[in-house]
């Protein structure tokens, strides 16, 4: 479904993902600087049709995350890979320490997280394997 959100319906479906309450076609069209409120409608309505968004009092929210590699926080889209990262560059500045300190702790904090990062690597090619095969 990611990969059929193309353009302008991308961008207000996007728009609507970071936005935390509902949003008028209008405030849509201003917001997007697009020419004109029958585009945002037009592109809306695929979005209902798809199941991806819907029409409430106040305007139109999303009812389905399709994007798979990040994470919602607040109004903010994160990519997955930040967490990973955030991991990683923590583990190093540990692995650094452990190395100068006590040379013993450290080959076995190393084999432990490259043991997790091992797990999460395979899960994740596993999943995206499953989604692959499943099209």
């Amino acid at each position: 479904m990611e990969e059929e959100l193309t353009g302008t319906a991308k961008r207000i479906y996007l728009y609507l993902l970071r936005q935390r309450r509902p949003v008028g076609i209008r405030k849509i069209q201003k917001d997007l600087n697009l020419s004109s409120p029958s585009i945002v409608s037009y592109h809306i309505k695929k979005l209902i049709e798809d199941g991806l968004v819907k029409e409430v009092d106040e305007g139109y929210i999303v009812t389905k995350v399709i994007l798979e590699d990040y994470v919602r926080f607040r109004s903010a889209l994160i990519p997955r890979s930040v967490f990973l990262t955030s991991f990683l560059a923590s583990s190093l500045i540990i692995l650094i320490y452990l190395i100068i300190s006590h040379p013993f702790s450290a080959d076995i904090f190393s084999l432990i997280i490259i043991f997790i990062i091992t797990m999460i690597s395979v899960y994740d090619v596993g999943r995206k394997y499953k989604k692959l095969k499943s099209l």
